[in-house]
């Protein structure tokens, strides 16, 4: 029995050779049991983009910005609209995603959506954005399926900004013609 002394290198090899079967045993049967994963699991492939954010040039004491959301706000409403059934829909049936196994189309568009994952992040350089990934088991697919959901986010939120550029717009027309009459009342009386 060694007791309390401190134990020096000699200690050390000779539990080494006392454990060197259990060791090496354990060593063999991991290395097996990794091994055999590595046939028996399916393989994936992650594809992933990163978007990043570019902030108004523009100085806003200038021009104010036409979005006043704020980009984690802005992120969930796109993600709502472009994780929706009929969003991944067309995208399951255009790269005939998760098919076969006797799966439904319901099971389907759950697989692709929890495949289809959104993370925000703050890049060193202050710029804001987002990465897009996608997993999937052949690494074609993933890439294809990747590139399409980041066209829909890019898409959505050009239209989102079509949308809040035209309101202001349409506003700016109305204030315009409400002077204009004010002013000609004016000039009348």
């Amino acid at each position: 029995m060694l007791g309390h002394r401190e134990l020096t290198a000699d200690d050390y090899w000779a539990i080494l050779k006392r454990r060197a079967r259990l060791i090496i045993a354990c060593a063999v049967v991991f290395l097996g049991v990794g091994i055999g994963l590595t046939y028996v699991l399916p393989p994936e492939y992650m594809s992933q983009t990163l978007i990043l954010i570019e902030e108004q040039k523009v100085p806003e004491k200038y021009v104010v910005p036409v979005v006043t959301e704020d980009l984690s706000a802005r992120l969930a409403s796109m993600k709502e609209q472009i994780l929706s059934r009929s969003r991944v829909q067309p995208i399951i049936e255009r790269f005939n995603l998760f098919a076969g196994g006797g799966r439904t189309l319901d099971d389907r568009i759950a697989m692709t959506q929890k495949a289809i994952g959104i993370k925000a992040i703050q890049s060193s350089r202050g710029m804001p954005g987002f990465f897009i990934s996608f997993k999937a088991q052949d690494a074609r697919t993933a890439q294809q399926v990747c590139g399409e959901i980041t066209s829909l986010f890019v898409s959505e939120n050009l239209s989102a900004r079509e949308q809040s550029a035209e309101g202001t717009t349409d506003f700016l027309k109305q204030q315009l013609e409400d002077a204009k009459r004010n002013l000609d009342r004016k000039s009348v009386v």
